[in-house]
């Protein structure tokens, strides 16, 4: 018969998906486990814990094999404040935050170093809005009109035109 017991994580084998851990009640440590993913076929999913996580492990009646299922809160490590009913959150050491919200469909995101998406295209609908500079690194095409500080690129006009090769001035709101 399969025993559940609870361990705390001596060893990690990031390329095996697989860990040890010490049964401090009983002093002694287990077989190597598998960390229990949620999903390893199609999507798979990839977190494992860390040196010195306590969490719940199941392990074969031979004792020779098993599984670490995880770990759960508790008042050292309690469930985040944004936690609650159709919310999906991550959240990582150095503060980074991806909550999902299923009842508004909402994706947070709160990095705090750069992201970076590497692909062929990206398609965006909807309005964007932008607090920063934006540098881009080639052209910019577009089938509306562009407005900076009031002025239409389409529409605005000059003053003091001459013939010739002179410079106009300034453009007009």
């Amino acid at each position: 018969m399969s025993e559940i017991r609870y361990g705390t994580v001596s060893h990690i084998f990031h390329d095996e998906g697989r860990v040890k851990v010490e049964f401090e009640d009983l002093n002694i440590s287990s077989a190597i486990l598998t960390v229990f993913q949620g999903r390893n076929q199609g999507v798979k999913q990839y977190s494992m814990p860390k040196i010195n996580e306590k969490g719940l492990c199941l392990i074969a009646a031979t004792g020779n094999s098993g599984y670490y299922l995880g770990s759960g809160y508790n008042i050292k490590d309690p469930v985040m404040e944004e936690a609650g009913e159709g919310k999906y959150i991550t959240i990582y050491p150095d503060g980074t935050r991806i909550i999902f919200d299923e009842n508004t469909s909402k994706l947070y995101v709160d990095c705090k170093k750069n992201i970076e998406i590497i692909c062929p295209k990206i398609s965006i609908t909807g309005n964007i809005n932008i607090k920063g500079d934006i540098i881009v690194e080639g052209g910019i095409t577009t089938t509306e009109d562009i407005q900076a500080d009031g002025v239409s690129l389409i529409n605005h006009k000059t003053t003091g035109i001459k013939a010739g090769g002179d410079i106009s001035g300034p453009p007009q709101k």
